[in-house]
C-alpha cells in the first residue's frame, strides 16, 4: 500500500487546512492510469478494502485544486505554500515518476513543491521517517492484512514519531480494539479510527499495486493476502 504521510509536528502540516488541501490536490486515480497503466487500485480510505478494518463507506477527497487554494488561503497561505516531499528513488516501482506527478498536481492547488530523494537508510532511519524528521514523505506498507498494524505504527500516541499525531480519542479506540476478541467489534472500532484519520487528513491514500504472477499449468497455488510466495504452499500436479 502506497501513501503520502504528513508529520503534524512540522509546519505547515500542523494545520488541518493545509493537510486537507494536499488531499484535494492529489489525484491517485490519474497516477494509477497514467503511470501504472491501470495495474493498481486507488485506495478510498487509509487502507485497501481487502484489509481487516477497512470501511467501504469512506471516500477519498475529490480532486479539486481550486478547493485546495481556498483552504490554503484560509490557513494563511494565500500566496502559495512551500513544501518539501521526501522519497527514496529506486526503492519502490516508479517512485520518482509518482512523486513528480504528485508535485505537479500540488502546484495546481497552490503549493510549491521541492522533491528530495534520499538513500533509503537515511530516509527511513532516525534522521528520517522514524526519527520524526520528515514533514512530508512518500512511503509504502507491505503485507498489510489488518488496519491495526498501520494505525498503531503511524498514529497512536507514543508508538512512533512518524507523524507525531496525538489524539486521546483515537488512542482509546486502538486500545479497545486491541483488547477485544470479537471480530465484528474490532472491525467497527478500526473503522472509527479510519474515519478520524480521513477527517484529520493525516495522510493521502494512494493505491495498492496489483500483484502479477505467472503460473505453470501443473502448479497448484493460491495467492496469499500478505503477498508472500512460499514454496511449501505450492504443489506439483500431474
Amino acid at each position: 500500500m502506497y501513501f503520502l504521510m504528513m508529520n503534524v509536528a512540522h509546519k505547515p502540516f500542523d494545520s488541518k487546512l493545509v493537510r486537507q488541501a494536499v488531499n484535494y490536490c492529489v489525484d491517485a486515480a490519474a497516477i494509477v492510469k497514467n503511470i501504472f497503466d491501470g495495474i493498481a487500485y486507488p485506495n478510498q480510505g487509509p487502507v485497501g478494502l481487502e484489509v481487516v478494518g477497512a470501511d467501504p463507506k469512506l471516500k477519498p477527497y475529490p480532486h479539486d485544486p481550486n478547493r485546495a487554494k481556498e483552504l490554503l488561503a484560509q490557513a494563511g497561505y494565500a500566496q502559495g505554500c512551500d513544501v518539501r516531499l521526501y522519497y527514496s528513488a529506486g526503492t519502490y516501482p516508479k517512485d520518482r515518476e509518482v512523486c513528480q506527478v504528485v508535485a505537479a498536481q500540488m502546484v495546481k492547488g497552490g503549493f510549491r513543491v521541492e522533491l528530495i530523494s534520499q538513500e533509503y537508510a537515511l530516509h527511513w532511519g532516525p534522521e528520517g521517517v522514524n526519527g520524526g524528521k520528515l514533514p512530508f514523505y512518500y512511503e509504502n506498507r507491505g503485507s498489510l492484512t489488518d488496519a491495526d498494524t498501520i494505525y498503531d505504527q503511524y498514529f497512536r500516541t507514543g508508538t512512533t514519531k512518524r507523524t507525531n499525531y496525538s489524539n486521546p480519542e483515537f488512542d482509546k479506540i486502538i486500545e479497545e480494539e486491541q483488547r477485544t476478541y470479537d471480530p465484528k467489534k474490532r472491525v467497527a472500532l478500526l473503522q472509527q479510527a479510519g474515519k478520524i484519520i480521513m477527517e484529520e487528513a493525516l495522510m493521502v491514500p494512494l493505491y495498492n499495486l496489483a500483484d502479477i504472477y505467472g503460473l505453470s499449468k501443473n502448479l497448484a497455488w493460491k495467492i496469499r493476502p500478505d503477498e508472500k510466495v512460499l514454496s511449501w504452499d505450492m504443489k506439483i500436479i500431474s
